[in-house]
C-alpha cells in the first residue's frame, strides 16, 4: 500500500488486526475497568448493531468494488502498453522504416521495466522513459519517407503507448489505499464493539457473533491488501514481464 510496507506483512496485518481486535475486546469486557457494570447490563437494543453493521457492509461493498475495478484497470493498462508496442512495430515494418523504429522501442521497454513506482527514484526513471517517447515520436513525426497514413497510424499508436504508460504509474503510485485500509479497520472494530455490547448478556452468543463478524472482517481487509496495490501483488514484476515477452519476439 504505497510501500509502507512488504505486501507479505500487509496480508498478514489484514488477517490478524481483526482477530486481535477481537482479542482485545474479549480482554476489556472481562477483565477491563467496566467490566462489572457491563456484566451486569443486559445488552444493547439490536437495531443499535444494524445501523453500524449497514455502514461497515456499504463501505466494505463499495471498497471490494473499488479494488477489483483497480485491479482490472492495472491489467488493462499493461495490456493496452504492449499492444502499443506490437502495433507500432508492426506498422513501422510493413512501412519500410522498422530499423529506425525498433531500437527505440526496446529502449523504451527497458527504461519501463526498470521503474520502481515506489521507489524514490521514481521520478527519474519516469523522465528517462519519456525522453524515450520523445524519441520515438521525433522518430515517426520527422520520418520523410512515409506517408500520411502511416505516419498517422505510427503517431496514433506512439499516444496510445504514452497514455498506457502514464495510466499504468497512475495506478502504481495511488496514495489511497492505506487510507481505505485503516477507514475499515475503524469501521470494523466499531462493528465489533456493537456486537459484543449488544451480545453482552449472553456470553456464548456473543462469542460466536464477534467471531463470524471477524472472519469477515479479515476477509475484507485482505482483499483490500491484495487487489487495491496490484503492482505490488499479483501484478508484481509489471509490465516487465508482458514487454519481455514482446522484446523477444522484434
Amino acid at each position: 500500500m504505497g510501500n509502507w510496507l512488504a505486501s507479505p506483512w500487509q496480508i498478514a496485518l489484514s488477517a490478524t488486526v481483526p482477530v486481535a481486535m477481537a482479542l482485545l475486546l474479549f480482554l476489556l469486557e472481562r477483565r477491563g475497568p467496566l467490566a462489572r457494570p457491563l456484566q451486569e447490563s443486559k445488552g444493547l437494543v439490536a437495531p443499535y448493531f444494524s445501523a453500524i453493521a449497514v455502514v461497515f457492509s456499504l463501505f466494505a461493498a463499495l471498497l471490494a468494488s473499488d479494488a477489483w475495478r483497480k485491479d482490472t484497470a492495472a491489467r488493462a493498462a499493461v495490456e493496452a502498453e504492449a499492444d502499443a508496442v506490437r502495433q507500432i512495430v508492426h506498422v513501422a515494418r510493413v512501412a519500410g522504416i522498422g530499423t529506425e523504429v525498433l531500437p527505440t522501442l526496446k529502449s523504451y521497454i527497458e527504461a519501463a521495466s526498470a521503474e520502481d513506482p515506489y521507489s524514490a527514484e521514481i521520478e527519474a526513471d519516469r523522465g528517462r522513459t519519456d525522453k524515450v517517447l520523445e524519441r520515438l515520436l521525433t522518430a515517426i513525426v520527422r520520418n520523410q519517407t512515409l506517408d500520411s497514413t502511416s505516419r498517422s497510424l505510427l503517431a496514433s499508436s506512439a499516444q496510445s503507448l504514452m497514455k498506457a504508460h502514464d495510466d499504468r504509474l497512475h495506478l502504481a503510485t495511488d496514495v489511497t489505499a492505506l487510507m481505505k485500509w485503516v477507514t475499515i479497520i475503524v469501521l470494523g472494530t466499531i462493528t465489533q464493539v456493537a456486537l459484543l455490547l449488544v451480545h453482552i448478556g449472553n456470553r456464548r452468543a456473543q462469542r460466536v457473533a464477534v467471531g463470524l463478524f471477524t472472519v469477515t472482517f479479515s476477509f475484507c481487509l485482505i482483499v483490500v491488501a491484495i487487489f487495491d496495490t496490484p503492482f505490488e501483488t499479483i501484478l508484481a514484476g509489471e509490465p516487465g514481464a508482458t514487454l519481455g515477452v514482446v522484446l523477444r519476439t522484434l
